[in-house]
């Protein structure tokens, strides 16, 4: 990567960074409800856990420090990110394999059942049709007693893409009072150009389909949810 590509990743990741420093997303609520969904379906087995779109994993690492995590895989289309991402889960008392791939060619190209296929606002970024075969490989790739555990933004029920992009970008400029003009602008942008959520009816619809069905979802807010679906 040249010097003008890791200045562009680091100023974008710094401004992410604050983001999930003043909890703008629910990272918090979201956390401590993975947390529990993990802890209340292994209850101390140990687990596999396959992490798509990982980051840095940042926020997952803490999560799953005092758990009894037998394997760690993550995937990202980042190389620096998935550099921050080994010294975060340096700590993991288990192998830990990180890829740089697309988080799709990672799940088909898992060569085990996974006990937990994870993802973190990552989904959204995916067409309906792409996130309709994530949901396929999840199924086939997802261990029989397993979860997959999904963060991510929801649309509202009815509510067209371009009047949610209205009214999600108008909520975080009312509430991001942590970054500048600037930062607004550009995590605005980034939202309205490459991010295509679905109302939850949709994801319901393309679970079932799958063979997968809801065995929770968390909703701190509105448009944030922790989504834990397991095979039928």
């Amino acid at each position: 990567m040249n010097e003008p590509s890791a200045i562009r990743f680091f100023h974008v990741w710094d401004t992410y960074a604050r983001v999930v420093g003043g909890n703008y997303m629910f990272h918090r609520e979201l956390g401590a409800a993975l947390r529990a969904a993990l802890v209340a379906r292994f209850q101390g087995r140990p687990f596999s856990l396959v992490d798509l779109g990982c980051g840095d994993a940042a926020t997952l690492a803490p999560i799953l420090l005092d758990m009894p995590v037998k394997a760690y895989f993550g995937a990202d289309l980042s190389q620096p990110a998935l550099a921050l991402a080994r010294q975060n889960l340096s700590d993991l008392a288990c192998t830990v394999e990180l890829r740089h791939a697309d988080m799709r060619d990672a799940l088909i190209g898992l060569t085990g059942p996974a006990d937990v296929i994870y993802s973190s606002f990552a989904l959204h970024h995916l067409t309906r049709d792409e996130k309709a075969a994530f949901f396929r490989a999840a199924s086939q790739k997802l261990a029989p007693d397993g979860a997959m555990m999904l963060v991510d933004i929801v649309r509202e029920e009815n509510q067209p893409l371009d009047a949610y992009h209205l009214a999600y970008t108008r909520w975080l400029r009312a509430t991001m009072t942590g970054l500048d003009g600037a930062e607004h602008e550009a995590i605005c942008e980034h939202i309205v150009n490459n991010d295509f959520p679905e109302p939850w009816s949709e994801i319901e619809a393309m679970a079932s389909n799958a063979g997968l069905r809801p065995a929770s979802v968390t909703t701190p807010q509105i448009w944030h949810r922790l989504m834990v679906f397991e095979r039928v």
